[in-house]
């Protein structure tokens, strides 16, 4: 019998992380504990950047129509999801960096660039700029929500809980109790998230890259 996968992570990234459960074959649970929201944003001069850094899709997707103003820019996306979204916001040069802010920014700057924008939202990973000037535009905020009765069913069946963000493990401790703890598993996508979960959990992983697919490896391993 496979174990119940849970994923959390706000929509429209929880869908897209459960379609790619299904090809690991598992019995998934999909129900987001955040919920994305845009923040009216004044617009910095495009001409003060060499490029834009881009680390979540919800920027993207949040930032509204002032956006056009720095697609002419080269985008610096973190990951694959994000690096097609911004094509299809309409930026020209898409330059995609693996799934690790730290190693795209160091790549970054032995390119010589000076001076970024970067499209976020209010909880941000701190990272290593090697030097760029970064600057931060807040285009959007995941607000915690208040879980549906099927969240408390998800947690009683025991099952492996995919954490995306030490906010998210945050919130997750918060909400399951230490007895239930100990019946339930997690995968993190960082010792970071790994840590802000907390104690007593049955298991913690940690993925071997800060990506969905390696999450779900890990998921898969723990589910069979």
């Amino acid at each position: 019998m496979i174990r119940p996968l849970l994923i959390i992570r706000p929509e429209p990234g929880n869908a897209n992380t459960a379609a790619r459960a299904k090809a690991f074959e598992l019995d998934t649970r999909a129900i987001p504990l955040f919920e994305i929201s845009p923040i009216a944003w004044d617009a910095p001069d495009p001409k003060r950047y060499v490029g834009v850094l881009l680390t979540s899709a919800s920027a993207l997707r949040s930032a509204g129509p002032q956006l056009v103003q720095y697609t002419h820019l080269p985008a610096f996306a973190v990951g694959g999801v994000t690096a097609q979204v911004a094509r299809e916001a309409g930026f020209v040069s898409v330059v995609e960096g693996d799934s690790d802010v730290t190693r795209l920014v160091g790549k970054i700057a032995t390119l010589g660039l000076h001076r970024l924008l970067h499209f976020c939202g209010t909880d941000v990973r701190a990272f290593d700029p090697y030097g760029v000037l970064i600057d931060r535009c807040v285009v959007y905020s995941a607000d915690a929500i208040e879980p549906p009765a099927s969240f408390a069913a998800a947690i009683a069946e025991g099952p492996v809980v995919l954490v995306h963000s030490p906010r998210a493990a945050a919130r997750l401790a918060e909400l399951v109790e230490t007895e239930a703890r100990k019946r339930v598993a997690l995968v993190a996508i960082s010792a970071n998230a790994a840590e802000a979960a907390g104690r007593g959990w049955e298991e913690v992983a940690i993925a071997a890259e800060p990506r969905d697919e390696a999450l779900l490896e890990a998921a898969a391993h723990l589910c069979r």
